[in-house]
């Protein structure tokens, strides 16, 4: 059974192990619901902006990890997540883009990567795929947000392919974590949902959805974004994949699914600093 990629180190935070590089450390894992100050459906830890929680219990929410990480609001990047395919390379003017507003968020992308030191990369999630991008030499980091919509887009895929392509470095490079999600034996989607999975091409889904019964099946979207990532030229090896479920798990995790959209969301993040010499 292949080991969990993420370690639970504290109260508020699932942290993801990545070796440190000759140049800089690594900072990446994902926020749990625990040890916030946000109330009612979106108690405690709640780091959504855009949900109908109060603006300050969120940005109280954000301050507390970001101490907790070592890096500031003001060095916070944040996408608007748009449940699509697009990119963006984060550079040091970019800072602080929607730590604190949507309104200053990263407009119209669902991903992000940076080649640049003390940056966070910070995106929204519940029950949406997290994914993780890693690579040395050039030092690069990326997260992208896939819900279904970004998965058929292939995103997974799209940032392989942006990375390699500004970065000019092959994918066999890349190191990738896909991270906690809604698990397969949940997912309950209808016909109209997997013909869009189908336009992927068979190889990508035929192990990733199940049918029920009624037109309903049951689909695996870290199975799916593996698979894209497989196909955008990710060696196997250098895939792993979380079992953590954000459905399963309503002590640790917000569920759009489970609490029928009226909930918070976690914070996925990345980021690296200097090596202190």
């Amino acid at each position: 059974m292949e080991e969990e990629p993420f370690v639970k180190n504290s109260n508020s935070l699932l942290s993801l192990q990545m070796k440190a590089s000759s140049i800089h450390t690594f900072c990446a894992g994902m926020t749990l619901r625990i040890g916030g100050v946000s109330a009612g459906c979106y108690a405690s830890m709640n780091l959504g902006l855009h949900v109908g929680d109060s603006v300050d219990d969120v940005c109280t929410n954000r301050q507390l990890i970001g101490k907790a990480l070592d890096f500031s609001l003001d060095r916070w990047v944040c996408a608007e997540q748009v449940h699509g395919n697009r990119i963006a390379r984060v550079d040091a003017e970019m800072a602080g883009a929607g730590a604190r507003s949507l309104e200053s968020a990263v407009p119209g992308v669902d991903g992000l990567f940076t080649t640049e030191p003390d940056l966070l990369l910070a995106l929204c999630f519940a029950d949406c795929v997290p994914i993780y991008y890693g690579t040395r030499n050039p030092d690069a980091i990326g997260i992208m947000h896939a819900g279904w919509r970004g998965t058929v887009a292939g995103g997974a895929g799209h940032m392989v392919r942006r990375m390699c392509s500004d970065l000019h470095f092959p994918p066999q490079s890349l190191e990738v974590v896909i991270g906690p999600s809604i698990g397969a034996d949940v997912y309950e989607v209808d016909q109209q949902i997997i013909d869009q999975v189908q336009k992927l091409g068979r190889e990508c889904w035929t192990n990733a959805v199940r049918e029920t019964v009624n037109g309903h099946y049951l689909l695996d979207l870290k199975a799916v974004n593996r698979s894209v990532l497989i196909e955008a030229g990710v060696p196997e090896q250098q895939i792993r994949v979380s079992g953590y479920s954000t459905f399963a798990h309503p002590e640790l995790f917000f569920s759009h699914r489970r609490d029928h959209g009226r909930t918070g969301r976690m914070m996925g993040y990345i980021g690296m600093k200097k090596r202190r010499q």
